[in-house]
């Protein structure tokens, strides 16, 4: 009985079956074209990846330098969730999620993007080109402070609507570092929500890391290379509202130094 609907449903018209699977998900769309070749002519059209594609994504390709050649919708698609396009002369990165579509933004260390608390005072930061593992011309190399304190806001109509996101904080600890081993007050307002969370970059111990209920977040190495400690989490209910996100992350109550930290940015992305 399965066997025989489905051939029923693989003679439905081509655009008919165009339209029915541009309303799944882009892992549902890749799954119907190993279904038969009707269903893979179908999956592959570009109105159905055109469907899964950000509607501002002609805006937000106008502000990349970079160069992306694609042969039709899908390849786009893939092309996007692949690869970081830089935004605005290096303020942002953009992406999408793989297996939903949905966007996905780093925010760099950049005077543009976060600001930092005496972060165009050379004494106290640095800005410094990156390795080969950093989608952005530079980073932010702590010297030495007391307070640390970065925070962004921007609006929440660039982010996918009806989405739950986790924003994150990206860096690393070079091996003099100090002072890092404190609690650190992470705060995300948005709207009528709030999350606040204490978040520690560089764990005393790992038996400390791992001890349960513990209220404070512990980093983890990502893909990358570079750290990563979760912030908070919203969900981004706007639509036609342009609401603004605020996060902070600071720790101006401890009386020991900072230095040796290397801050990336902060990013967005939908929460797993």
């Amino acid at each position: 009985m399965g066997a025989k609907n489905s051939c029923e449903i693989s003679r439905l018209p081509q655009d008919c079956l165009t339209r029915i699977i541009s309303l799944t998900s882009p892992r549902d769309a890749c799954c119907c074209s190993a279904v038969s070749t009707n269903f893979q002519l179908a999956a592959d059209a570009d109105a159905v990846w055109e469907h899964f594609l950000p509607p501002d994504l002609d805006h937000i390709l106008s502000r990349t330098e970079d160069q992306l050649v694609f042969t039709s919708k899908k390849d786009l698609y893939f092309l996007l969730s692949n690869r970081d396009i830089i935004l605005d002369d290096g303020k942002m990165s953009f992406r999408l999620d793989r297996s939903s579509g949905a966007k996905i933004y780093m925010l760099s260390a950049s005077r543009s993007a976060i600001s930092i608390i005496w972060g165009d005072n050379p004494q106290y930061w640095q800005r410094v080109s990156p390795n080969r593992d950093s989608r952005f011309s530079e980073v932010a190399r702590l010297i030495i402070v007391w307070w640390l304190k970065m925070s962004t806001r921007f609006s929440c109509k660039i982010l996918t609507p009806k989405t739950n996101y986790t924003a994150y904080f990206v860096f690393k600890l070079e091996d003099d570092s100090s002072g890092l081993d404190l609690p650190i007050d992470a705060l995300i307002d948005f709207g009528e929500q709030e999350s606040r969370h204490k978040i520690c970059l560089q764990p005393r111990s790992s038996s400390t890391r791992q001890t349960p209920n513990n209220a404070i977040r512990y980093p983890r190495v990502r893909d990358d290379g570079w750290s990563e400690v979760e912030i908070g989490e919203f969900y981004n209910d706007c639509e036609d509202d342009d609401e603004i996100v605020e996060l902070d992350v600071r720790e101006v109550n401890g009386l020991w130094a900072k230095r040796g930290l290397i801050f990336y940015g902060i990013e967005i992305r939908p929460k797993k």
